[in-house]
C-alpha cells in the first residue's frame, strides 16, 4: 500500500518542521566526523546522541468525540484518503501509531499489530475491566455483574470468531513487510457482526488487537513524525482508556476532535478531564464536520463562542488554540472527487467560499476553496509550530550541548598531553577512587533527595485526599439535610484532581532540581579535583550538563472513577438508609477509588520519572568519571592521544 499525495499541497503546513531536521542532520554530520577524531572514551557518548537524532520521533495524540471524524481528519492530514477505516464502532477501533517517513522502521516491517496477553483477557472477564472493577469498589455487585456478563458474551463471541487462533496470538504480535487496507482493516476496526458471521473478514482481530504501529513514507511530508490515532473516550469496556492516557502523556501535541454538532457537550467530560492533566499549549482543539453545517463561518462562530464558554467554566485559558474545518472537505480535494461531494456539502463550501470572498466556478477553484476551508493545514501548522518550540527545540540544545561538552574534553586532553612532562604517578590510584566516591555520593545524595520529594508527594496526595473526603461528606449531609435520603446525589472529583495535579508538578520541580545539583556539584568537585592535583585549569570552565526533560503529564488523573458516574448506581446507596450508614458507604467508595489514583500516580508517573532523571545523571557522571580518567592517563603516563579530536578549529553550529 503506497500513499499517492501527488498533490503536496496538504503536506505544506509542516513545512516550518523542515528546517529543524535540517539542522539536526548537519549536527548528526558534525559527530560522525567529531567520531572519527576523537578518543574512544568519547565513542560511546557521540553515539548515544547520534542514536538520538536517528531514533527522534515526536508524537501527537488525536482524541474525540464519538463520530467526530478523527480517522477522516488523520487521512487528511497524511494525504492518503482511505488510509485509516472511518464510519467505525468506535469502542472497538484500536489505538493505531502512524509513523511518517520513520527513521527507525524495524527493518523489513510496515505494520506491527499487537494483542491483549491472557492476564489482561483474564482480568477482563474477571472483573469485567474498569466499569466493572468500579462497580465491585461501589459495593454495586448487580451492576457488575451485568457488565461482565456484557464481557463475557464479547469473549465468547471472539473465541469462536478465530477458534484456535485465539489462544495463539494473546500476547503475541504479527509483523508485515508491506501494508493493505484489508490487512488494516481487520485488525484496527470493527465491522459489522452479520458480516463475520457469513465469513467477513472486516474487524475479525479488532477485539484482540491492543495497539498497531503502521510504517507509511509519504513524499514531500517531513520525516520522523508519530500520529496516533485513539479510540479516546468511547471504549465502553475501558479496555484501552489507560493505553489512550499513556499515549497523550508521552505526545507533545494533544488534537482533540468535536464535532460540530456536538462540541463540548455534557457528554464530554472525559475529553475535559483530559484536557485538563496536560499543558494548554500543547492542546489544539479542531471543531469537525463544519461541512454539514448550512452556513459554515456564521454557525463556527456560535460554536466557537460555547466552546470558550464550557473552557472558561473549568478554568482553563480562553485563547486555547481553536481551530475549525472538515476532514471530509480535504479528502474530496485530496483525492479529487468533488464531483462525487454530497450535494449539502458542497452548498455548505460554495457558502464559505462566497463569504471569504474566493473564487468559486473552476474545479481547480473549488479544489482549492476546499482545501483551504478543510482547515487541515492550519492544523499542520499549529503541530508543526509546538514539535519546533518543544521537542524539536530541545534536541538541538541537547545535541548542540553534546558538541559542545565533546569539543571541551578534547581541547582539555590536548592540554594534559601538553602539561605530561610535570605530571607524577604517586596518589593517581588514590585520585581514581576518589572520582568513584564522589559519583557514588553524587548518586546517594541524588536518591535521598528524591526519596524526599517523593514523601512529600504522598503527603500532599494523602492531605489532598483528606480534605476531598471531608468536603463530600459535609456537602452530603446538607444535601440529606435539604432533600431527605430518597434523592440521588454525586460529587464531582475535578477539585481533587486539580489538587493531586498540582502535588505531582511541584514534587516534579524537585525532581529537577535535585537533578540539577547533583551534576553541578559533582562538575565542581570533579573539576575541582583534576585543577588541585593535576595543575589543569579552565578560564571558561562552566559546565555543559544535560537538561532534565518534563515529566509527563499526569493523565492518569483523567482515568474515569466511580465518583464521575451519575445515575442509577449512586441511586443504590440511599437504599441504606440511615444517614452514618450513608456516610460510611461514601467514604469507603472515595477512599478506595482515590488510593487506587494516588498509587498509579506515584507508581507509573513519579516513580518513572524519577527512574528516568537518575540514568541521565548516571550517564553524565559515568562520562565525566571516564573523561578524567583519560586525563591521568595522559598526564601520567604519557599517552598522547593518536586520536585527538581537531574539533577545536572547527565551528559547530
Amino acid at each position: 500500500m503506497e500513499t499517492k499525495n501527488e498533490d503536496e499541497t496538504q503536506s505544506k503546513g509542516f513545512g516550518p518542521l523542515n528546517a529543524c531536521w535540517e539542522k539536526l542532520d548537519a549536527l548528526e554530520q558534525s559527530l560522525l566526523e567529531t567520531r572519527d577524531n576523537s578518543f574512544e572514551f568519547l565513542e560511546d557518548q557521540i553515539n548515544r546522541a547520534i542514536e538520538r537524532i536517528q531514533s527522534f520521533e515526536p508524537s501527537v495524540s488525536v482524541i474525540g468525540q464519538v463520530k467526530a471524524g478523527k480517522s477522516t481528519l488523520l487521512n487528511a492530514v497524511i494525504g492518503e484518503t482511505s488510509f485509516l477505516p472511518s464510519d467505525v464502532n468506535p469502542w472497538t477501533s484500536v489505538i493505531t501509531a502512524v509513523h511518517i517517513n520513520s527513521r527507525s522502521r524495524p527493518f523489513n516491517t510496515r505494520a506491527i499489530f499487537r494483542f491483549f496477553d491472557a492476564q489482561e483477557w483474564d482480568r477482563l472477564v474477571n472483573t469485567g475491566g474498569r466499569m466493572g472493577e468500579m462497580a465491585n469498589r461501589a459495593g454495586f455487585e448487580y451492576e457488575a455483574d451485568e457488565v461482565k456478563a456484557q464481557v463475557q458474551e464479547m469473549r465468547e463471541t471472539t473465541e469462536a470468531r478465530l477458534g484456535d487462533e485465539f489462544q495463539s496470538l494473546l500476547g503475541e504480535s504479527r509483523t508485515f513487510a508491506e501494508l493493505d487496507k484489508d490487512m488494516i482493516d481487520r485488525y484496527i476496526c470493527y465491522g459489522d457482526p452479520e458480516d463475520m458471521q457469513e465469513g467477513g473478514q472486516e474487524g475479525v482481530y479488532a477485539d484482540i488487537t491492543k495497539t498497531a504501529d503502521l510504517y507509511i513514507d509519504v513524499p514531500g511530508s517531513i520525516p520522523g513524525i508519530c500520529l496516533r490515532d485513539t479510540p479516546g473516550v468511547n471504549d465502553t469496556f475501558m479496555m484501552r482508556e489507560q493505553i489512550t492516557l499513556n499515549s497523550i502523556s508521552e505526545s507533545r501535541v494533544c488534537v482533540v476532535v468535536l464535532s460540530a454538532h456536538q462540541a463540548l457537550s455534557t457528554m464530554d467530560a472525559a475529553l475535559l478531564r483530559m484536557i485538563c492533566t496536560v499543558q494548554q499549549r500543547q492542546v489544539v482543539i479542531f471543531v469537525n464536520r463544519i461541512d454539514e453545517l448550512p452556513d459554515p463561518i456564521a454557525e463556527s462562530e456560535k460554536v466557537g463562542a460555547s466552546i470558550r464558554k464550557t473552557l472558561d467554566r473549568i478554568g482553563l485559558d480562553d485563547s486555547m488554540t481553536l481551530l475549525f474545518g472538515s476532514g471530509y472537505w480535504a479528502n474530496c480535494a485530496i483525492g479529487d472527487t468533488l464531483d462525487k461531494m454530497a450535494p449539502a456539502s458542497m452548498n455548505a463550501l460554495a457558502s464559505w467560499a462566497k463569504a471569504k470572498r474566493i473564487p468559486f466556478a473552476t474545479e481547480q477553484d473549488k479544489k482549492a476553496a476546499a482545501m483551504q476551508a478543510s482547515g487541515v493545514m492550519d492544523l499542520q501548522v499549529e503541530i508543526a509550530e509546538r514539535i519546533v518550540e518543544g521537542p524539536a527545540e530541545w534536541m538541538l540544545k541537547e545535541i548542540q550541548r553534546d558538541i559542545v561538552s565533546i569539543t571541551a574534553m578534547n581541547e582539555k586532553i590536548e592540554k594534559a598531553a601538553a602539561h605530561r612532562a610535570s605530571g607524577s604517578g604517586a596518589g593517581m590510584d588514590d585520585l581514581r577512587r576518589s572520582f568513584e566516591q564522589l559519583r557514588t555520593a553524587t548518586l546517594c545524595k541524588l536518591d535521598s533527595d528524591t526519596d524526599a520529594a517523593r514523601e512529600f508527594l504522598l503527603s500532599r496526595l494523602e492531605r489532598g485526599q483528606t480534605v476531598f473526603l471531608n468536603a463530600a461528606l459535609e456537602a452530603l449531609e446538607s444535601h440529606i439535610a435539604t432533600y431527605g435520603e430518597n434523592d440521588s446525589w454525586s460529587h464531582d472529583p475535578s477539585t481533587l484532581r486539580t489538587t493531586m495535579r498540582s502535588a505531582y508538578l511541584t514534587s516534579m520541580v524537585k525532581v529537577r532540581r535535585a537533578a540539577e545539583a547533583a551534576m553541578e556539584n559533582f562538575h565542581d568537585k570533579l573539576h575541582g579535583e583534576l585543577e588541585s592535583e593535576l595543575g589543569l585549569f579552565s578560564e571558561d570552565d562552566s559546565p555543559e550538563m544535560p537538561a532534565v526533560p518534563d515529566a509527563r503529564a499526569p493523565t492518569v488523573l483523567a482515568k474515569t472513577l466511580s465518583l464521575d458516574l451519575n445515575g442509577k448506581w449512586w441511586q443504590r446507596i440511599w437504599g441504606l438508609g440511615a444517614k452514618q450508614r450513608i456516610r460510611k458507604k461514601y467514604s469507603g467508595i472515595i477512599h478506595s477509588e482515590t488510593n487506587e489514583l494516588a498509587r498509579e500516580l506515584v507508581d507509573d508517573f513519579f516513580n518513572e520519572h524519577v527512574g528516568h532523571v537518575r540514568s541521565i545523571v548516571e550517564e553524565y557522571t559515568f562520562d565525566q568519571t571516564k573523561f578524567a580518567t583519560t586525563i591521568m592517563d595522559c598526564v601520567v603516563d604519557g599517552k598522547t592521544a593518536d586520536r585527538i579530536s581537531d574539533t577545536s578549529e572547527r565551528s559547530v553550529a
